[in-house]
């Protein structure tokens, strides 16, 4: 499936860039003008996620639920206070400590996922934001996380299954999330952890500081799982990028090996599309050739994943070259919405890379997914 949809996708953008899906009320857009300009009109094609998340215990509710309101911008203002860029040493840091341990740790042979990339993760979540993850807690935090970002950014449809299950994944993540802001209330952190930061110099009340909490571990943990497996799926499989992957770490190069993620990620990219709606009819490329019009109560899903392969705007596009222009890349998203730790996945995705290909890894056999996420890669590397 996760050949076959990049194919169909790109069949699509050749043929009908917009595309009313037959018997749903979804369009799909796959352009790279399109996907850009929808983006930019966020108040006229906004998110539709907040239906998802009214069934959750999530009040305040999830920032990318939000629609460009004075309450987001102080939401955002607050996210920005705690999750500062100048932390970005201390999370590098983390990273690669993790990383060096995981990898000293299993001693030449490793599965990448789960006993690289999950406990650089977890480890980030706990030394930087505050939250410790208990070994018996660890399998439903996971868990809880993965589903809660595919129920939130999949399909838009509910039935009380599926509610009940998306309850059920998301208590596993509270759990933890609540524990470690009352055992901080108890023994302040330091404020070099997110808790500390916020109870320290009173950012916000405990019930959005949870919140906040929840939405950047839904956007952390099983995005950065996603990309460092898709990512490492391309350096593994793909000359050009294990060449240059190589490369960068033999010259201890940060800049290089974040080009090379970057651009296994717009050949790979993470998931094919996310959600906006739209309340009237929208005319999109007006006055060029592209000229559609999208009718009132779609469902639109723009696709990244397609946009960062149209050969209208980006040369060669399956050819692997590092050293592409920033503006072709929209791993992050576009505009409104655009991913608010950008930065500390970077972070972390140039410590954990830095780390392996200085081993020279060699692949075990094929990526295993779990639906929508890489769950095994097993590597052997040199000491």
């Amino acid at each position: 499936m996760r050949r076959i949809v990049p194919a169909l996708f790109g069949l699509l953008r050749g043929i009908a860039p917009v595309f009313r899906v037959p018997f749903t009320h979804v369009t799909l857009v796959t352009r790279f003008d399109d996907v850009q300009e929808i983006c930019s009109r966020h108040d006229e094609f906004p998110v539709p996620y907040q239906r998802m998340v009214d069934h959750l215990d999530w009040v305040p509710t999830f920032l990318l639920a939000m629609k460009d309101t004075p309450e987001y911008r102080q939401t955002l203002a607050q996210v920005h206070a705690l999750w500062r860029h100048e932390d970005l040493p201390r999370v590098r840091t983390i990273a690669k400590e993790a990383s060096e341990a995981a990898l000293d740790r299993a001693g030449g042979r490793i599965d990448a996922i789960h006993d690289l990339m999950l406990p650089v993760t977890l480890a980030v979540i706990e030394r930087y934001y505050g939250i410790p993850v208990k070994a018996a807690d660890i399998a439903p935090f996971r868990d809880g996380a993965m589903y809660i970002a595919g129920y939130l950014f999949g399909p838009q449809t509910l039935s009380p299954e599926k509610i009940a299950t998306a309850k059920q994944a998301i208590a596993g993540v509270w759990k933890v999330i609540d524990e470690a802001i009352a055992a901080a209330r108890a023994n302040p952190l330091p404020e070099d952890t997110i808790i500390g930061r916020c109870h320290a110099l009173k950012i916000t009340d405990d019930a959005h500081l949870r919140s906040y909490l929840m939405g950047m571990i839904v956007g952390y943990l099983p995005t950065n799982t996603n990309a460092n497996g898709h990512v490492l799926d391309v350096v593994m499989n793909e000359p050009a990028a294990l060449d240059a992957a190589l490369q960068a770490a033999a010259a201890t190069d940060y800049d290089a090996i974040l080009r090379v993620v970057h651009e296994a990620l717009r050949m790979n990219y993470i998931l094919p599309g996310l959600w906006r709606t739209t309340s009237e009819p929208r005319v999109i490329g007006v006055g060029t050739t592209r000229e559609r019009t999208i009718e009132a109560g779609r469902l639109i899903y723009i696709s990244f994943m397609a946009a960062m392969m149209d050969p209208r705007r980006i040369a060669d596009p399956k050819r692997f070259d590092p050293n592409r222009s920033e503006d072709v890349y929209m791993v992050y998203g576009y505009r409104f919405h655009y991913c608010v730790g950008w930065a500390i996945s970077d972070a972390m995705m140039m410590e954990i890379f830095m780390a392996i290909m200085r081993r020279r890894p060699r692949q075990q056999g094929p990526l295993v997914m779990n639906g929508n996420f890489p769950w095994n890669l097993v590597l052997e590397y040199g000491a």
